[in-house]
């Protein structure tokens, strides 16, 4: 079996990331997406041992909840990825197997690719 990416390589975390920087950017417009990146930059500074001022004392309230709805959003979204990266890691949840398994019940592709069809 293939080794999965850690969770900060996962390439759906990184595509949910750039997803949500575009809802927060057409929500808030350009200053609440810069805003927020940047705050997010400096968190991600932070973390890796830098002394970084997230400028977070500098916010209204109105941004406070925006900005924290978009990290609240953020974390939602990657534990959904995280969710999926693990469902993949076990054996048998791929498409393969499953056809094998319905196959095994005597449901052939066919039958499988009909009801797909009308899904």
């Amino acid at each position: 079996m293939a080794t999965l990416p850690g969770i900060a390589n996962n390439p759906d975390i990184r595509f949910l990331g750039k997803l949500l920087g575009d809802v927060i950017r057409n929500y808030g417009g350009e200053a609440l997406y810069a805003r927020t990146e940047s705050i997010r930059a400096a968190s991600v500074d932070r973390h890796k041992g830098g002394a970084a001022d997230l400028g977070l004392d500098a916010l209204s309230l109105d941004d406070t909840l925006d900005f924290v709805r978009g990290f609240m959003l953020f974390s939602m979204l990657a534990n959904l990825a995280e969710d999926r990266q693990g469902i993949a890691a076990e054996p048998g949840a791929d498409m393969a197997a499953a056809l094998a398994r319905l196959a095994g019940e005597g449901i052939d592709k066919t039958q499988v690719m009909t009801l797909l069809d009308h899904a």
